[in-house]
């Protein structure tokens, strides 16, 4: 088992590689004025899950869906397994270089399921597992070569109609081995996703029959709810909302504890608790959630949200 600064080291490679070949695709190369695009703020959410998965989780016979617009993390981390080539990711979203969206066809590294129209990935991971429970079931494979089908989606992409006929094809055949990791960051290119959708998202896959598993909060954030006032300063995290959270995150430390403070700094534990940390510090804990932290264990499964 690989050691969590090792895989500290390899997710801050795969996040600089991720977004070098997506400012080098659209500031760096000799092109035409206009941009290519390559979705940074959907590739950098999903640099700690994806390190997570492909160097401490995944075994030979896994197979993987990648979100599409998570492209340049998939593609620096084939890059670094060397099953990438520095030439594609320099001509990323060029002709002959790494694809925008993972192919079978047209990628040179190790892409399991094509992914390019959004929604498409969960479908094709559910359904690959029923073959394989067929596959098995006729003998044709022995039993150690089972995988599980993983699929890595956008919380935009639960707009797809096709993911609702995947659930009940699943849930009428007995679907198993599979997982899907859904990327809760609450924005999409055609908006913001609404507020409290999570816990609707949650109810629709429990009612299909699946396991849900809570990665809210990060190693540093479960500490300090451990903490006296901890408990206030989680139910404050828990009922902020995504714009508040957001711009809190941007304007970073002060910002952070001028308006704790304001809101529930004056309560003793509460303000001790602020008092204990830096700015910086304080940063870094109120921006420590779930699916940006290595040292996050799932929640016991009667706590039902999504990743954030």
């Amino acid at each position: 088992m690989i050691d969590l600064k090792t895989l500290s080291q390899i997710e801050r490679k795969v996040l600089w590689l991720a977004c070098w070949t997506i400012h080098n695709a659209n500031t760096l190369r000799e092109k035409d004025e206009i941009k290519v695009g390559g979705h940074q703020a959907s590739s950098a959410s999903m640099v700690s899950i994806m390190t997570a998965l492909y160097f401490a989780v995944l075994r030979p016979q896994d197979r993987v869906a990648v979100k599409p617009h998570a492209s340049p993390v998939f593609h620096a981390i084939q890059y670094l397994m060397g099953n990438q080539t520095h030439e594609n990711l320099q001509n990323f979203r060029g002709y002959g270089g790494a694809q925008s969206y993972p192919s079978r066809t047209k990628d040179v590294d190790d892409v399991d399921f094509s992914t390019g129209s959004v929604g498409l990935g969960g479908a094709i991971t559910a359904f690959a597992s029923l073959t394989q429970d067929y596959v098995f079931a006729k003998g044709w494979k022995s039993s150690q070569d089972k995988g599980r089908m993983i699929s890595l989606l956008g919380d935009a992409e639960l707009d797809e109609g096709n993911i609702y006929e995947c659930l009940q094809e699943g849930w009428k055949h007995g679907l198993r081995n599979t997982w899907w990791i859904i990327d809760y960051n609450r924005q999409s290119l055609d908006g913001v996703v609404r507020e409290g959708l999570q816990s609707r998202i949650a109810g629709i896959f429990k009612a299909f029959g699946w396991e849900v598993v809570i990665l809210k909060y990060g190693a540093l954030q479960m500490a300090a709810f451990a903490e006296p006032g901890g408990e206030i300063l989680r139910t404050w995290v828990d009922a902020c909302p995504n714009s508040l959270y957001s711009a809190l995150t941007y304007q970073g430390g002060a910002a952070w504890r001028a308006r704790l403070m304001d809101e529930i700094g004056d309560q003793g534990d509460v303000t001790a608790l602020l008092d204990r940390r830096t700015d910086d510090e304080l940063a870094r804990l109120m921006e420590n959630l779930g699916g940006h932290c290595l040292e996050t264990r799932p929640w016991p499964v009667t706590k039902t949200t999504m990743p954030d």
